[in-house]
C-alpha cells in the first residue's frame, strides 16, 4: 500500500466565474496548489511536480513553498523520485522537470502533441510553462518520457484514465488505497462543486470531454473517495503532517 501525501506549494485567489463556467459571480475563491507524493518502500512516485518561485510570482500565487523543501520534510531527495505522473501540462502541474533528474514522466500523448505543437501559438497554450514544454524533447531523447494514449495500468493498484476536457490529454489517477478506491481528479474537477453541478471551469479545451470526465470521476470513486485539483476543502479529509503536508489515511 502507498503512503500518500499532498504537498501544498502555493495558494491563489481567482474569480468565481473563472472556476465555474458562465457563472455571473465575480467574488474570489481561494485555491490551493498541490502535488502528490506516493511512496511505497524506497519507490517514490509523484503526481505532478509543483512549479518554480518565479512562476508563482508571475501568476499571482502566494504562500509559495519550494517542492524540494516539501520532499525534504519527508526525507526524500528529488533524485530519489523514480516516476512522475503528469495529470496535464499546465504550468502549475508541470514545472522545472530538471529538479527530478532520475524520474520517468508519464503523460498523455495528446497533451504533449498540443502544448509542444499548435498550443505554442494559441492563447490556451499559454497556460503551460514554456521552459518546461521546451524540456520535453530532452526527456524524450533520454528515454524518460512515457507517452500514454488512453487508459493504462502502471502497476497493480495504480492506473491513469484519460478524460480530456480541461486539456486534450487530462488524466485522472486511480489508486487502490486500503479497502476503498481513491481518485486524484486533479483539474478534471477543480473543486468538489464542479463535479457535483457538472460545471466545468472556464478553462475548457473540449466541453463534452469535460462532462464525460465528471462521470468518470464519479464512477471510479464509487464506494471510495476522490480529491479535486484546487479545492481547500479537500484538506479536511487529510491528516496534517507539518508545513503544507497532509497525509491521506487508508480506510
Amino acid at each position: 500500500m502507498y503512503e500518500i501525501v499532498a504537498a501544498i506549494v502555493g495558494r491563489a485567489k481567482r474569480h468565481h466565474c473563472t472556476l465555474f463556467h458562465l457563472s455571473p459571480r465575480h467574488d474570489e475563491l481561494e485555491l490551493v496548489y498541490p502535488f502528490w507524493i506516493l511512496r511505497r518502500g524506497a519507490e517514490v512516485t509523484l503526481v505532478d511536480t509543483g512549479f518554480a518561485a518565479e512562476v508563482a510570482a508571475a501568476r499571482g500565487l502566494y504562500d509559495y513553498r519550494d517542492p524540494s523543501a516539501a520532499l525534504a520534510a519527508l526525507g526524500i531527495a528529488p533524485g530519489e523520485v523514480g516516476r512522475i505522473i503528469l495529470s496535464h501540462l499546465h504550468y502549475d502541474h508541470f514545472g522545472v522537470p530538471e529538479r527530478y533528474p532520475n524520474a520517468r514522466f508519464v503523460v498523455q500523448y495528446d497533451d504533449v502533441a498540443y502544448f509542444a505543437g499548435t498550443g505554442r501559438t494559441q492563447a490556451y497554450g499559454k497556460l503551460a510553462d514554456p521552459a518546461s514544454i521546451d524540456a520535453l524533447d530532452g526527456l524524450r531523447r533520454a528515454g524518460r518520457l512515457e507517452l500514454v494514449d488512453g487508459d493504462r495500468t502502471l502497476e497493480p493498484g495504480l492506473s491513469v484514465v484519460r478524460v480530456g476536457g480541461h486539456t486534450p490529454g487530462s488524466q485522472v489517477i486511480a489508486i487502490d488505497h486500503g479497502s476503498r478506491p481513491l481518485v486524484l481528479a486533479c483539474d478534471a474537477s477543480h473543486f468538489y462543486a464542479n463535479e457535483a453541478t457538472r460545471t466545468p471551469s472556464s478553462m475548457i479545451y473540449h466541453y463534452e470531454d469535460y462532462q464525460r470526465g465528471f462521470a468518470t470521476i464519479a464512477r471510479l470513486a464509487t464506494g471510495g473517495r476522490w480529491f479535486p485539483g484546487h479545492d481547500p476543502a479537500m484538506l479536511d479529509g487529510l491528516a496534517p503532517l507539518g508545513e503544507g503536508l497532509y497525509r491521506c489515511e487508508a480506510t
